[in-house]
């Protein structure tokens, strides 16, 4: 077969073309420095990539969760231990007052401590989260209790929230577990804690009603058990806690094994495209030139 001029004119613009192109890519490589820049440069590694995104945007949602989730927890265990100490204040009160007393003042004294703890008690069970009562359940937009009667004015649902994929974690208490003693799985216990501060005030009497020493004696019995149901609250709260922390740092290294993954795919060797760039660009311009040189040859050329 006979190699016309416009044949030859063809395959050198088509090889500077190709040489143009290979040019471009490794251009584009070094100033993006990945590997991938459109689905169509490696569909398989696209497809992968696109995948991990969607998981590692899942583990930040989970973060976000999971902090969250800690300062409502962290909320959860002050408000605990502050209705620790003030069982451990009554305790301390009611050993005074086992018998009873004579003297109408140290009665008054007695009941109006007694009356400011249980007080104490109820701010503590309607700590808010932002605008939430974290001891409220579902219904957490009002105060779960007030000072006029023991009433649970939330619910007994347990809130919950996602930590990982197809993994819930519990994070309230609410508050007609903890302190009426009432609700099932989990239940920290069956003392109704207002009503032993009730029956624990009306039993010290005041300073016109003399002390019932034998329902002191009674209503002092139910504060070890109430100390027990505020106390397993604490633990469970606190090892809610512990699994949370965990899974956030398990989180956390699969979220890394994630971008080591993109790391490898994308991450291009800049040593290496800088040789196959100079070495592109020489055979480029070398290409050029012999191009040039053909172009200008005519019927006189070969005579």
């Amino acid at each position: 077969m006979r190699v016309t001029a416009n044949m030859s004119a063809d395959t050198s613009v088509y090889n500077i073309m190709q040489g143009r192109r290979r040019l471009d890519r490794l251009q584009e490589l070094i100033t993006s420095g990945q590997n991938v820049n459109r689905p169509s440069d490696d569909p398989i590694s696209s497809r992968l990539l696109l995948d991990i995104g969607d998981k590692m945007k899942a583990f930040d949602q989970y973060n976000a969760n999971i902090i969250k989730a800690k300062s409502w927890m962290q909320f959860s265990d002050t408000a605990l231990s502050g209705m620790n100490d003030v069982l451990q204040q009554a305790r301390s009160l009611m050993n005074t007052m086992t018998s009873g007393s004579s003297d109408p003042n140290e009665r008054q004294n007695a009941h109006n401590q007694l009356v400011e703890l249980k007080k104490q008690m109820i701010d503590m069970v309607n700590t808010q989260y932002g605008d939430q009562y974290i001891f409220g359940g579902a219904d957490n937009l009002v105060p779960p209790f007030n000072t006029t009667d023991n009433t649970f004015a939330g619910d007994g649902t347990e809130r919950q929230i996602e930590i990982a994929s197809n993994t819930t974690q519990t994070i309230s208490i609410t508050g007609d577990r903890l302190l009426l003693g009432i609700g099932a799985n989990p239940s920290y216990g069956t003392t109704n804690i207002l009503q032993t501060f009730d029956d624990l005030i009306a039993a010290v009497g005041d300073a016109t009603t003399p002390s019932d020493p034998a329902a002191i004696t009674t209503a002092v019995q139910s504060l070890d058990p109430a100390s027990r149901q505020i106390f397993n609250a604490i633990n469970t709260n606190l090892s809610r806690m512990t699994r949370v922390d965990n899974m956030s740092k398990l989180n956390d290294i699969n979220k890394n094994t994630l971008t080591d993954i993109v790391g490898n795919i994308q991450n291009v060797d800049m040593v290496k495209l800088g040789v196959q760039l100079n070495t592109e660009m020489n055979a480029f311009e070398a290409s050029l030139s012999a191009t040039a040189k053909l172009s200008r040859m005519s019927l006189l050329d070969f005579l």
